[in-house]
């Protein structure tokens, strides 16, 4: 029997980390039953086909989905998925309101709604140019892509999560700045 193993976070789907995420929460799991829902969950392998594993290649294939999700990949601007090229939004101020309350209806911090925040943040590529720069399909809320955002891989969600992180950090920096800068303004007066 061959069975495919992720190399790396490039090689997880969002769907399979949601599924990952939700069954590490679930604390009356037994480990032998937690490993081999984990082994299910990236290798598409039915129980019944697990149990028939050998013991060394058992060990092998959960070490190895371990290493997996511990071993990051480059984050993109652009992938294709099913076909379609999806491109990272360009310019955050040039949102507009109803992509701003969707990206904070569907907070960065509910691991079950990922799927909703990248169908808001990549959105099919409509046209491109020969410099690389890219113009994006109208948002136009997060039903017709949301599901297939499932099958985005890793690599690409945590990119955009780690940008979203450093902009947050930065707007917090630059807003205490601010505060502080405007406080030394009133004493002074």
């Amino acid at each position: 029997m061959e069975v495919i193993v992720p190399e790396n976070i490039s090689d997880i789907t969002l769907q399979q980390f949601q599924q990952y995420n939700k069954l590490i929460k679930n604390e009356g799991l037994e480990a032998n039953e937690l490993n081999k829902r984990l082994l299910s969950i990236f290798t598409n392998l039915k129980h019944k086909q697990i149990d028939k594993i050998k013991v060394t290649d058992y060990d092998s294939l959960l070490s190895d989905i371990n290493t997996a999700l511990n071993k990051d990949a480059e984050f993109k601007s652009t992938f294709t998925l099913d076909g379609i090229e999806f491109g990272f939004i360009t310019n955050f101020d040039d949102i507009t309101s109803k992509e701003w309350f969707d990206l904070n209806l569907y907070k960065a911090d509910d691991i079950s709604n990922y799927h909703k925040l990248m169908a808001i943040i990549f959105r099919p590529i409509i046209s491109k140019d020969n410099f690389g720069n890219y113009k994006l399909e109208t948002y136009n809320g997060t039903a017709k892509y949301s599901d297939k955002m499932k099958y985005t891989p890793m690599n690409i969600v945590n990119g955009a999560l780690v940008f979203f992180s450093n902009l947050a950090n930065e707007l917090s920096n630059h807003i205490q700045k601010s505060i502080t800068v405007q406080q030394k303004k009133e004493t002074a007066h």
